[in-house]
C-alpha cells in the first residue's frame, strides 16, 4: 500500500514484485500442503489487487490535485480560498490575479483576514449567509479595497468546500461600471439637452403660429393666404417632429428587462380611443427582454390599425415559438398595406401624421435584437411579424 501510495505510477508492478516475495517466503512453510498454498496464493491476489486500487486512486487524486492548481493558478479570475478560524475568515491560498487585484506581492496575503479588503465589512455576512444558505454564490458585486487604498469594484462567486472553507473567484469590474455610469450621466445630459431644446422649439413655433394667424387676419389677398397656409403646415410638421422626440426621449436611457407582453398590450391599449376596434392578445405567460419603452411598441402599430386600416374590426396578437427563436404576430383585418409600401413604412418621415411613425417603432425593438416587417395581403388586413431571438423570450 506505501509503495502504491507513494509510486502510483509502478504501484502495481511493485506490488505484484512485493506479492511475489511474501509468496516466496510463504511457501518454504506451507509443506506441500494445498490448503496452506491456495491460502498464500489468495493473500498474494489480494495484496496484488490491494496494491491496484490503491495506485489508481493516488492517480485520480493527483490529476484532480493538478487539474486545480492548474485552474487556481492559471485562471485570469482573482482567486482565493478562505479558511474559517476563530479570529475570522482568513486567506489561505491566492492566486497571481489575486495579489495583483489587492496591489500585494505572492505570499503577503496569506493569513490576512479577508475582511480587510473589503470596502463594507458587512458584505462578508452577506456573502457567507449565502454560501451558507445555497452553498454557492454567482454574481454578487460588492467593492474591495486594495493595499494602496484604492477601491476596485468586484464581481464575486464562490462555493463552499466540504471542510468549510470557502472557494471565492472576483472578477475585477470597475472599468465597466465606470464607463456604464459615464454612459448614463451622458445620455442623462443628453436628454437634458433635447429637453431643453425641444422646449426652445415648440416655443417658437408657437410664435410662428401667432404671426401666421395675425398675418391670415391682416391680409386678404388669396396668394398671401396660400403662402401663409403652406407656412402652417411647414410648422405643424416641425411641430409633430418636435412631439416625437418627446415621446421617446427616454429611448434607451433605462435598461432593458423581461416585460410580460400580455400586461404591455393591456396598458398600451388602455391608453388609445379604439372606437370599437376589439384588441384581443393571445401571448399570456410570454416574456420578452426589451427596452422599457416596449409599450410603445405595440401602442403604435394598434393606433395606426384603429386610424389607418378603414375597415378594422379586430387586431389579434399572438406568438409562435421557432427553431430560431420566436416570432409576435400583430395582425387586423383591414384594407392592409400596398406591396410595394411595405418596407418604406418603416422609414424616417413616413406616417409622421398617424402618430409616433414605424421608424421608431424598429429602433426599439433593434435595442434588444428584435426586428419587425409586415407580411400581409393587400385588402385582407395588415401582419406585422417581430422576430425575437432566443435568448431574448421566456414562458413563465
Amino acid at each position: 500500500m506505501l509503495a502504491a501510495y507513494w509510486f502510483p505510477r509502478r504501484g502495481l508492478a511493485l506490488s505484484f514484485a512485493l506479492a511475489l516475495g511474501y509468496l516466496a517466503m510463504a511457501l518454504p512453510f506451507a509443506g506441500g500442503d494445498p490448503g496452506l498454498i491456495v491460502s498464500a496464493l489468495s493473500r498474494m491476489a489480494v495484496f496484488v489487487a490491494v496494491g491496484a486500487v490503491v495506485s489508481f486512486l493516488t492517480l485520480r487524486l493527483r490529476d484532480q490535485e493538478e487539474r486545480y492548481r492548474g485552474i487556481f493558478n492559471n485562471s485570469e479570475a482573482a482567486t482565493f480560498l478562505i479558511a474559517p478560524g476563530e479570529a475570522g475568515p482568513r486567506i489561505e491560498e491566492a492566486n497571481y490575479m489575486g495579489t495583483a487585484l489587492l496591489g500585494s506581492a505572492a505570499g503577503r496575503l496569506i493569513g490576512e483576514p479577508v475582511t480587510r479588503f473589503l470596502d463594507d465589512p458587512g458584505a462578508w455576512d452577506e456573502l457567507e449567509k449565502r454560501v451558507r444558505r445555497d452553498n454557492a454564490v454567482y454574481g454578487y458585486e460588492t467593492r474591495f479595497r486594495r493595499t494602496d487604498g484604492a477601491v476596485v469594484q468586484v464581481l464575486v462567486s464562490g462555493g463552499r468546500l466540504p471542510d468549510g472553507r470557502v472557494i471565492l473567484t472576483l472578477v475585477d469590474i470597475t472599468a465597466r461600471k465606470n464607463a456604464e455610469d459615464a454612459l448614463r450621466e451622458a445620455n442623462a445630459k443628453l436628454n437634458m439637452l433635447g429637453r431643453l431644446t425641444r422646449n426652445d422649439l415648440m416655443t417658437a413655433v408657437s410664435g410662428l403660429f401667432d404671426r401666421i394667424a395675425e398675418g391670415t387676419r391682416q391680409f386678404d389677398e388669396p396668394a398671401v393666404h396660400r403662402y401663409l397656409d403652406s407656412l402652417e403646415e411647414d410648422a405643424r410638421l416641425v411641430q409633430r417632429r418636435a412631439e416625437i422626440t418627446r415621446d421617446y426621449q427616454d429611448l434607451g436611457l433605462r435598461p432593458p428587462g423581461w416585460q410580460p407582453v400580455q400586461e404591455v398590450i393591456r396598458e398600451a391599449t388602455s391608453r388609445l380611443p379604439l372606437h370599437g376596434v376589439s384588441v384581443r392578445p393571445w401571448v399570456e405567460r410570454l416574456e420578452i427582454y426589451a427596452d422599457p419603452m416596449l409599450d410603445r411598441v405595440f401602442e403604435n402599430l394598434i393606433e395606426n390599425a384603429v386610424r389607418h386600416g378603414k375597415t378594422v374590426s379586430q387586431v389579434v396578437i399572438t406568438y409562435q415559438i421557432l427553431e430560431d427563436g420566436l416570432s409576435i404576430y400583430v395582425e387586423d383585418d383591414g384594407v392592409g398595406i400596398p406591396a410595394d409600401g411595405k418596407e418604406e413604412i418603416f422609414a424616417y418621415g413616413i406616417g409622421s401624421g398617424g402618430g409616433l411613425g414605424l421608424f421608431l417603432v424598429r429602433e426599439i425593438l433593434s435595442i434588444t435584437g428584435m426586428t419587425i416587417r409586415e407580411t400581409g395581403t393587400p385588402g385582407d388586413g395588415a401582419r406585422f411579424v417581430i422576430r425575437v431571438p432566443p435568448d431574448g423570450y421566456r414562458i413563465v
